[in-house]
């Protein structure tokens, strides 16, 4: 495949094409995201499915007809879905999320951009292997979709845990400006001990510290640096003592475990809280799980009852867990796209806007913090 090059359009045009376009692949990543919490929605496959064969259609008309078989390729699985001989997952969810974005990426560069990151003999792979998905078996399935995201985002492949973070305490304290006094040291103790409970967690305290510090500090640093920093620490201690057969179940929790898991928040609330300096970080560590909308707990608090510091670390544990913890259920990382988009898609409700563009800020400008 040639590298396509747009045809002679006024600029009217163009921009009308690139307007409409930029429109429909945001549309389908809303569509992606709905679709995993309702996989059966007949009407967001079907929406799904009109979009992505209008932008193909799009294409032929600005002479990129030459990109016709990548949105073939993915109207062959949608089709497949409408059609129930496929079933929706998360998986496949990340596979079509991924070859969009490829999409774009090859538009961008026939507008005189960036060089897409696939190579053409890639591109014309990356449709054969969604015509393959669209055509495997049921029992082949799950593998054929597996290595197919592992294909197009190496970093989904689950790697062994590692027991410590890449950058150590010392040195993350230096890049943020905090003093290690007695109390940090023991916090920081604390986190790691708890973070052996479960191989799932090793590592995940240090990756969250650095990424809500950072957000806080590009913030601003409406919260006291350290302050965060013994919230984030201490916020899932209570998380550590509940039984290993809750803490990995895949299955949705009953009402009894999930009142049991619930209370976690409290346990480092009523630690810090005994500690006169420490008084600011017992509140994040309390409010960390209530959402901007008032649908969170313990206390169903809005943004403006919630300190700062619980709106970030909201952000920061939900995609950590989305990129981390969730090897457990799907033997998979998500793919960082995915997560960016599945918190950009809940600003205003469970997660503050105002703190998600700025988490989406800090990964544009220190982009190392979304790959730990």
């Amino acid at each position: 495949m040639a590298t396509p090059r747009i045809a002679e359009l006024s600029s009217d045009q163009l921009d009308d094409f690139r307007q409409e376009a930029s429109e429909q692949f945001q549309r389908c990543e809303q569509l992606l995201i709905e679709l995993e919490h309702a996989p059966e929605d007949e009407e967001h496959l079907r929406d799904l499915f009109r979009q992505v064969h209008t932008l193909k259609g799009n294409l032929g008309i600005v002479g990129l007809s030459a990109l016709f078989p990548l949105p073939q390729a993915l109207e062959d699985v949608l089709d497949r879905l409408r059609q129930r001989q496929l079933d929706f997952d998360s998986l496949l969810g990340d596979i079509l999320l991924l070859s969009l974005d490829h999409l774009k990426e090859l538009l961008e560069q026939a507008y005189g951009g960036p060089a897409a990151r696939l190579s053409d003999e890639q591109i014309d792979a990356l449709g054969q292997a969604l015509r393959a998905l669209a055509a495997a078996p049921q029992e082949r399935q799950a593998h054929v979709r597996r290595a197919l995201l592992e294909q197009l985002d190496p970093s989904t492949s689950l790697l062994a845990p590692t027991a410590s973070s890449d950058l150590p305490a010392a040195e993350l304290a230096k890049r943020h400006g905090l003093a290690l006094d007695a109390d940090l040291l023991f916090f920081l103790e604390l986190m790691q001990a708890s973070e052996r409970r479960s191989h799932y967690w090793q590592g995940r305290g240090m990756r969250i510290l650095d990424l809500a510090l950072t957000i806080n500090r590009l913030g601003e640093n409406p919260e006291d640096p350290a302050q965060l920093a013994a919230a984030v620490c201490l916020h899932d201690l209570g998380m550590a003592f509940l039984p290993l057969d809750i803490l990995h179940k895949n299955a949705r929790l009953s009402d009894a475990e999930r009142t049991q898991m619930r209370s976690h928040p409290d346990v480092a609330y009523d630690m810090l809280r005994r500690m006169p300096d420490w008084t600011i970080a017992a509140e994040i560590a309390l409010q960390h799980h209530e959402h901007a909308d008032g649908s969170g707990y313990p206390k169903g608090l809005k943004e403006a009852e919630i300190r700062p510091g619980a709106l970030i670390l909201n952000i920061v544990d939900t995609f950590d867990a989305r990129t981390h913890e969730r090897a457990h259920q799907t033997l998979s990382k998500r793919p960082l796209l995915r997560a960016i988009l599945e918190i950009n898609g809940l600003a205003g409700s469970q997660f503050s806007a105002a703190w998600v563009e700025a988490f989406n800020r800090t990964l544009h400008q220190e982009p190392e913090l979304g790959h730990r």
